[in-house]
């Protein structure tokens, strides 16, 4: 019974740290703001979360008291890493992730020097404590303000509660009491923080929907950003925007025989050309093979085509290439912003001319 309770507070601790990451990580993490912060502290307290019940399943299958150790300490930086971050996305006063796995780390060598219950005891109490003050921390503005906020100050507070009623029974019945069937057993604990997880990753996921990001300039979700924005002003100011998607047809062979870092420089060549040959228009490199330009509906096509292949005949004598690669040019009469998005999704790879309304 014990192992299958500690298997499904397992299950939940991965599958929220999945959630976190996949709805709003980015593998090359070119992601800032809130949001990425929210992401490596909550990020973090799941994956130790997921480590505390692994440990705890090592211990019921006679992993001894180095298991128990391991398991107190990555549960109690579970815990505390969820107030650090809401305290980080409040703009409070940083504390650094480095204090709470320092007080994991004084956890997890006390267990080795005093009985296992008290020990226990002793985790139970800083549960109860980082509950606490994650629950009144999530509860503040400017985070209590966001829609998913009060699922976890909800899921802590009842968490502070369950941990403060094994307190009361520890200190009334004795340490062995927690080790004993009954609603403070492991096998109950274990069902509890189960829960708790799943309701704090829900809660996290829907406040993070809400967070800002600010991407680093250079990155993809920057360009993205930026060209997306200087779409709406075009097509405020004059109802469309040219929208001019840049290939190199030989790129997937220059990374064969060269590098990808040979390819990255390249295209980041073709995005200095737009710039020498359109200084007003904006460039970006939102996916790893195409180049955009945003520019006003009105321009000469055929004209910028050739501005763009000279300045890229002029880049390449000074990176000493004797040969000039081949540019591919896709035009496209954007009037809506969403349809630069999809522009931009990885999907979009056959060429393709005429207006495109996003429908």
């Amino acid at each position: 019974m014990i192992v299958l309770a500690l298997l499904c507070s397992i299950t939940a601790a991965g599958v929220a740290a999945a959630i976190l990451y996949l709805a709003h990580g980015r593998p090359d993490d070119d992601r800032g703001g809130e949001r990425a912060e929210m992401v490596r502290y909550f990020g973090v307290a799941a994956i130790a979360a997921l480590l505390c019940g692994a440990m705890n399943v090592l211990e019921a299958t006679g992993g001894g008291t180095a298991a128990a150790a391991g398991g107190n300490a990555t549960n109690v930086m579970a815990a505390g890493l969820l107030w650090a971050g809401a305290r980080r996305l409040n703009h409070r006063r940083t504390v650094g992730a480095i204090g709470i796995v320092s007080v994991g780390v004084f956890l997890l060598g006390l267990t080795f020097l005093i009985p296992l219950e008290d020990a226990t005891v002793l985790k139970t109490a800083g549960l109860f404590a980082f509950a606490v003050l994650g629950a009144f921390e999530c509860a503040r503005r400017p985070f209590g303000a966001l829609p998913g906020a009060s699922l976890l100050v909800g899921s802590l507070a009842l968490y502070a509660a369950y941990s403060a009623a094994r307190l009361v029974v520890a200190l009334t019945a004795g340490a062995a009491s927690l080790t004993q069937p009954g609603a403070v057993s492991p096998e109950a604990t274990a069902l509890v923080s189960a829960g708790v997880i799943v309701a704090v990753a829900v809660g996290t996921v829907r406040v993070g929907r809400q967070l800002d990001d600010r991407p680093s300039p250079g990155t993809p979700a920057h360009d993205r950003g930026a060209l997306r924005r200087e779409t709406a002003r075009l097509i405020e100011a004059h109802d469309g925007a040219n929208a001019t998607l840049i290939r190199l047809p030989e790129i997937h062979l220059i990374r064969t025989a060269h590098s990808a870092r040979q390819g990255r420089l390249l295209l980041e060549a073709v995005a200095d050309a737009v710039d020498d040959a359109l200084p007003e228009a904006v460039t970006g490199l939102p996916s790893r093979d195409t180049v955009f330009v945003i520019a006003p509906a009105a321009i000469d096509t055929t004209a910028m085509e050739s501005s763009v292949r000279r300045a890229f005949a002029r880049r390449m004598f000074l990176l000493d290439y004797d040969d000039v690669p081949v540019l591919a040019f896709e035009h496209s009469c954007v009037r809506t912003v969403d349809a630069v998005s999809a522009l931009m999704a990885p999907r979009h790879r056959r060429s393709r001319r005429g207006p495109l309304d996003g429908g």
